[in-house]
This record gives C-alpha cells, sequence and structure tokens, in this order.
C-alpha cells in the first residue's frame, strides 16, 4: 500500500448512514475522529494522495505529512481486519 493505491470497501461493509460505525459481516466497528471522513471517500476510484488531498481542504491547519500518514495509518489498520481491499 502507497500513496497510489486506490482503496474501496470490502464486500459486506458499509458505512451506518446515521452514526459513527461500520458494518461489517461480523457486526460494527466504532469510528472515532476522522476515519469515518476517511471510509466515506473509498469509492475504488481515488487514491489514498487523493482522498489525503481532499482531507487537508476540511483541516487547512494540518500538515499534509500527517494527514498522509494517518490516512495510511488507517488503511492498513483496516486492511487488517478485512475492511478495506485495494483494485490492482
Amino acid at each position: 500500500m502507497n500513496l497510489d493505491s486506490v482503496p474501496r470497501l470490502s464486500p459486506g461493509c458499509r458505512l451506518h448512514p446515521a452514526g459513527d460505525a461500520l458494518l461489517i459481516p461480523e457486526g460494527a466497528l466504532n469510528l472515532k475522529g476522522p476515519a469515518r471522513e476517511v471510509l466515506a471517500r473509498l469509492d475504488g476510484k481515488r487514491s489514498i494522495a487523493e482522498i489525503a488531498t481532499n482531507l487537508l481542504a476540511e483541516y487547512p491547519g494540518a500538515s499534509p505529512e500527517v494527514i498522509q500518514q494517518d490516512v495510511l495509518a488507517l488503511l492498513e489498520r483496516m486492511q487488517q481486519r478485512g475492511v478495506i481491499r485495494y483494485d490492482p
């Protein structure tokens, strides 16, 4: 996984329409901080770099490097749980 990777939610996973939770086949994951905002942008079309740039517009005081690192760390954790996947 790198900034050019294009992530999407795995089949059977979706954001709860009204709350900060990710619905997965085994139940739900509670989301904290901007995790919902990151996962909501996983459309299988945008790269991680594009997602981070998009978030930077919402958090103008944040460092681009910190946002990229945070997004990569979150997506790595989600990949380990089988919640996201990458298109080749």
